[in-house]
């Protein structure tokens, strides 16, 4: 048996918190569970960088396991927007499960969300 047993939560580092909240809770129908600063020696040992100081909202999925997703935005040291790229190392991706996949890119669309392509099936 493995080390592991649960998966918590999924962090995602945001270059504009307030605009990456209003997506994943009006268009995607996350609900902010918790709010909270992070700043001193712990949160600086974790990230590796001196004077760290990081704003973070917890969100849940309207339905699911209950993993949570944590928005994080630095606030020191500021950061540069990454430029990976499909396929790159330094690129990640999570899934979020939908009960009509079609009708849900069609409703997102309209919302303004831009996507890569149209939804494919992988057997």
């Amino acid at each position: 048996m493995g080390v592991v047993t649960e998966l918590d939560h999924i962090a995602v580092t945001v270059s504009d918190l307030d605009r990456s909240l209003r997506f994943y809770t009006d268009t995607l129908g996350f609900t902010e569970v918790e709010r909270h600063r992070l700043e001193g020696e712990t949160i600086s040992a974790m990230a590796g960088k001196p004077e760290v100081v990081m704003q973070v909202v917890r969100l849940k999925p309207p339905e699911g396991p209950g993993i949570l997703l944590d928005l994080q935005q630095y606030l020191q040291p500021k950061g540069t927007v990454s430029n990976a790229q499909l396929g790159m190392a330094n690129h990640s991706h999570f899934c979020f499960g939908v009960k009509d996949l079609h009708a849900t890119y069609r409703q997102l669309k309209e919302k303004g969300v831009e996507f890569v392509s149209a939804p494919v099936t992988f057997d």
